[in-house]
């Protein structure tokens, strides 16, 4: 199939904030306690004015452990709040299209968990309000900014191990390693389970250096059938002039997981989930290099938002890119 063409042009200039970002936190779930939340009111210029959850009281609970002085257990009220003046969407990926579209309505860029969405219809349709709102969307791909993976990319571009041609990506784990988020687990709500959720990052990144994925061709399958969403996801693509493939099962003894780009003069290789050192290998030598990763998992990537929204400083991450994801996605699950 040939790869589509989606713009990423700059679509005019958007209306920026005025010195200070003041984020409503909708969906203050497990991503918001150390990797998100914390990242929004510790970058520069950035607070977080007021958290929603459905649950009132875990919404509250929140707000106090983390040193907010508004929570909701509506969304409506969050987004229409006057101190708040742009939204960060960290609910299922089910209910990203809708909230995003409100949050415009009111006049307010989002910022918005990956994946963007379930499919390329609703990123079309969040896309588009963006524009019609003259306002940014921003997806949280953050992996693009940490120091780590911001070192294994020079890496590469430098040519350490000459040309790159081959990339593998593997994500091994027994069942046990992912309790019952249900959300994760359904595709209605999740979009396609772990896959979906997790090697979303995987792929952006890869488009993110080597350019936009074609020829993808998936294969899925439900092997333990313990719940909806696929447990075995393998693909082969080309990005930009990068063969990759993907093996992903979530439901065998081993647990591996790790990416490895394979080049004329050696090869690269570190976990994208959890973290570790670059393993450099050039010919019998090998060689690690360690990139701390920050405490808060957003935070590179919160100040490069922020820059965005005050100063005009290019989008992190536009729609128009992480809908090259979900393009990438709706391939491997053939929808």
């Amino acid at each position: 199939m040939q790869f589509p063409v989606w713009s990423t042009m700059p679509q005019g200039d958007v209306e920026l904030i005025e010195n200070e970002v003041r984020w409503g936190i909708l969906g203050c779930g497990d991503v918001t306690e150390v990797k998100s939340g914390p990242a929004l009111q510790k970058a520069g210029r950035s607070t977080v004015a007021a958290v929603m959850r459905r649950d009132g009281e875990k919404a509250k609970d929140y707000a106090v452990r983390h040193g907010i002085g508004k929570w909701y257990d509506d969304a409506g009220s969050l987004i229409a709040d006057p101190d708040v003046n742009a939204i960060y969407i960290a609910t299922p990926p089910s209910s990203h299209a809708q909230l995003a579209a409100r949050a415009f309505g009111f006049g307010k860029p989002v910022f918005v968990e990956k994946p963007m969405a379930l499919d390329l219809a609703e990123c079309d349709l969040m896309i588009d309000a963006a524009q019609k709102a003259n306002q940014s969307l921003i997806v949280a791909f953050y992996r693009r900014a940490l120091p780590r993976f911001e070192k294994f990319r020079a890496l590469v571009e430098e040519g350490t191990i000459g040309t790159p041609r081959v990339t593998q990506i593997t994500q091994l784990s027994p069942r046990s390693a992912h309790p019952d988020v249900a959300w994760r687990l359904d595709p209605a709500e999740g979009g396609g389970g772990m896959f979906f959720d997790m090697q979303s990052h995987t792929i952006d990144w890869l488009q993110f250096v080597f350019g936009p994925a074609t020829e993808i061709r998936g294969l899925t399958a439900r092997q333990a059938g313990d719940y909806l969403a696929e447990d075995f996801v393998g693909f082969t693509g080309l990005f930009g002039d990068i063969a990759v493939t993907g093996t992903a099962a979530y439901t065998v003894a081993e647990t591996l997981e790790d990416v490895t780009i394979y080049g004329e003069k050696g090869s690269l290789s570190m976990s994208f989930f959890a973290h570790s050192p670059i393993i450099l290998k050039l010919g019998d030598k090998t060689e690690q290099i360690t990139v701390p990763d920050p405490a808060h998992m957003h935070q590179p990537f919160v100040e490069r938002v922020v820059a965005h929204l005050i100063d005009g400083a290019p989008n992190p991450c536009s729609g128009e890119e992480a809908r090259r994801v979900n393009w990438v996605l709706s391939e491997i699950y053939g929808k």
